[in-house]
């Protein structure tokens, strides 16, 4: 083969083997995959606080928290979170893309981890998304969304997703406010089981969802 043919013809290989190594890989949020126990969680990242829903909802100091973990069972069986300390020396599970990452939680159904999510500074967010991109390879979607705050105010967010077997990541730029973004990792069934559930629930108690 001529030379001058030879660097496309090796640079579509390693696309393709790029594209290949791509499609075959699980997404995962903190190398945990959808799927992965909750023991498998416990083991990587012990100082996470792991809370039975149906079992806290029998033990409440107060009505308000006993309404607040029934709902939450609409949610999950089992949820492992913990609030960063921006103070304490960072570990593996504190930062992502070398930011800080602010709270955590992961939510399991049947000991099957079915949705995690984590919260940062919105300065993160270019850098989140760069990190993904070499790892998994341009986004599968990108949305914007404009967001009303109860002030008045109005701004553009940006929602970058990818998605693959059966499982999506999700990463807004403001998620809460101007100064907070999200990053998720979610079954694809796992949105439609919470509705499933809210609406048990909400016929159980004779009111909407």
């Amino acid at each position: 083969m001529p030379k001058d043919h030879l660097l496309p013809a090796i640079l579509v290989l390693l696309l393709f083997t790029a594209s290949s190594t791509y499609a075959d890989d699980s997404l995962e949020f903190k190398g945990l995959k959808i799927g992965s126990t909750a023991e498998e969680l416990r083991t990587k990242y012990p100082e996470l606080i792991c809370s039975d829903p149906k079992q806290e909802a029998t033990r409440p100091p107060n009505e308000t928290l006993k309404k607040f973990w029934e709902r939450k069972q609409t949610e999950g069986d089992l949820f492992c979170e913990t609030i960063i300390d921006g103070r304490a020396p960072p570990t593996a599970l504190s930062e992502v893309a070398g930011h800080r990452i602010k709270a955590i939680d992961f939510h399991f159904i049947a000991n099957r981890l079915m949705y995690a999510y984590a919260s940062l500074d919105s300065m993160a967010f270019d850098d989140l998304i760069a990190a993904l991109t070499i790892k998994y390879g341009l986004p599968t979607r990108k949305d914007t969304e404009e967001v009303h705050t109860r002030a008045g105010a109005k701004f553009t967010d940006t929602i970058f997703y990818w998605k693959r077997a059966g499982a999506t990541i999700r990463v807004s730029k403001y998620a809460v406010g101007m100064d907070t973004a999200s990053y998720s990792l979610s079954a694809d069934n796992y949105w439609p089981e919470v509705a499933r559930r809210r609406a048990a629930r909400a016929k159980a108690t004779g009111k909407s969802p």
